[in-house]
């Protein structure tokens, strides 16, 4: 019998294994198990792998991660029948067509879960690595069956680990830029620094939609991470995706903020946080989201306040995607969180009509619809911030800041991108009829703004542009 077995590490140090034991006839277990070693760290001193896995008080710590039992540590029966590997860990798998690219470059099945993080192994989000490691017998009986029963198995290993997982569906390659300004391979220079967003067949000018809408982001205030877009002639990195007529237009360069030189920054996403399976990452809120932020030493009201500043210009630009994984959380030194940049802003509204959020803003019960526009009015902020006991006038601060930075800055960055012209009207007249930003223009006192955003758009009108995109 072959038996999988990952020995998982944050920061190179071990702190358990992952693995996967299957009888005939029964659901298969897909563990994760503590080692005693680090169970049994003080609270002060132990990395933290994510915020799903501590215990409410230093004392109950230790008694947590010895207890095999807890569903943060085993198989989740996922919507198409199959079992899924523990949340926390799924959550680093690829997704999409970059996942089936993985499995292809690994020869191995993309629906077995336990094959693709052991391939990703090496170059995961964060500071987690799952690699193989060959156990003693006595010490794989002790991990399977807790020593109460003998096991005659061999352990599963393959030579495969190169392989980068990050989130997100489009196509990707991981890649370094060298000294000529070339986008190379990542084994030419180590681990990849930077993540090569391609443009897609299926979706026109997507890098650029992105790095406008980043760009956007950054001029109403959030903090975003570094992007950069470049042209295809500069990727000197081999892919196998099919661009389309794309081929020769324009990548988006990510640089990864998990990253600093070869030191690796742990990263969970918000999946992960709240111990959600990757088919549940549109299942939550954003109040959720803001009450783990509001009870984190260093995010407090000031966190709650930018994912608010996220939540308006995901609304103004029509991304109904900001969904659990496009949202997450850092650990600069190791054991306590921050709220990381924000990645992955674009506009859904352009390519599928999509409206809303990702996210309710309010759970279940509360009467707000999931695709309900726009989503922070009066009476949704102010049952938002009681819900936290947060002062409202400053949150709608924030959320008014936001649409008045976009109805000053947004219109000429929006003109001079690379989008089509069919595109460049659907965002501006967007923004131009969006009532935040038109209520943002009469607070200002700028009839000159609404003109000029009027005449944007009569102009695209006027210009011709195409029905498709």
């Amino acid at each position: 019998m072959n038996i999988p077995v990952l020995v998982i590490k944050l920061h190179g140090e071990r702190i358990g294994c992952l693995f996967k034991f299957e009888q005939p006839g029964l659901p298969p277990i897909l563990r994760f198990a503590a080692d005693e070693a680090y169970a049994r760290l003080p609270w002060a001193r132990a990395d933290v792998l994510s915020e799903s896995m501590r215990a409410g008080t230093p004392e109950q710590q230790q008694s947590f991660w010895l207890d095999v039992t807890r569903p943060e540590f085993n198989a989740v029966l996922g919507g198409r029948g199959d079992w899924q590997l523990p949340p926390f860990f799924q959550n680093l798998l690829p997704e999409g067509v970059f996942r089936r690219f993985v499995a292809e470059e690994a020869g191995i099945d993309p629906l077995d879960h336990m094959a693709m993080i052991a391939a990703c192994g090496r170059n995961m989000p964060g500071a987690v690595t799952a690699e193989w490691e060959d156990l003693p017998r006595l010490a794989l009986q002790r991990l399977i069956t807790q020593n109460q029963d003998a096991l005659e198995a061999t352990v599963w290993a393959e030579p495969f680990q190169d392989a980068l997982s990050i989130s997100g569906v489009q196509p990707k390659i991981g890649v370094n830029r060298d000294g000529s300004g070339r986008f190379v391979g990542r084994t030419s220079q180590g681990e990849a620094a930077i993540i090569a967003k391609l443009p897609s067949s299926d979706y026109p000018r997507m890098p650029q939609l992105e790095a406008l809408c980043m760009d956007l982001a950054a001029r109403a205030g959030v903090g975003i991470c570094e992007v950069v877009l470049a042209p295809m002639s500069a990727l000197a990195a081999p892919h196998r995706y099919d661009l389309g007529e794309e081929f020769g237009g324009e990548f988006l360069a990510v640089t990864r903020f998990d990253r600093e030189g070869r030191t690796k920054v742990h990263f969970e996403d918000f999946a992960q946080v709240l111990g959600c399976p990757p088919e549940q990452k549109y299942a939550e809120s954003y109040l959720a989201i803001a009450a783990v932020l509001l009870d984190l030493p260093r995010c407090g009201e000031g966190a709650v306040h930018e994912l608010l500043r996220r939540i308006e210009v995901n609304e103004l630009l029509g991304n109904a995607d900001m969904h659990l994984k496009n949202i997450g959380l850092l650990y600069r030194d190791r054991h306590e969180a921050e709220l990381a940049p924000a990645y992955d802003i674009t506009s859904t509204v352009l390519y599928t009509g999509a409206r809303g959020h990702a996210l309710k803003l309010m759970p279940e019960g509360d009467g707000q619809k999931q695709h309900a526009a726009p989503v922070l009015g009066p009476e949704r902020l102010r049952d938002f911030c009681s819900a936290l006991d947060l002062q409202t006038p400053s949150a709608a601060k924030v959320v008014r800041d936001v649409a008045a930075a976009a109805a000053q800055t947004w219109l000429a960055p929006i003109l001079a991108s690379g989008l089509t012209p069919r595109q460049k009207l659907l965002l501006v007249s967007r923004l131009a009829n969006h009532p935040h930003a038109t209520q943002a223009m009469a607070r200002l006192r700028r009839p000159d703004l609404q003109a000029q955003w009027a005449a944007a758009e009569a102009d695209l009108r006027a210009a011709g542009a195409p029905a498709g995109a």
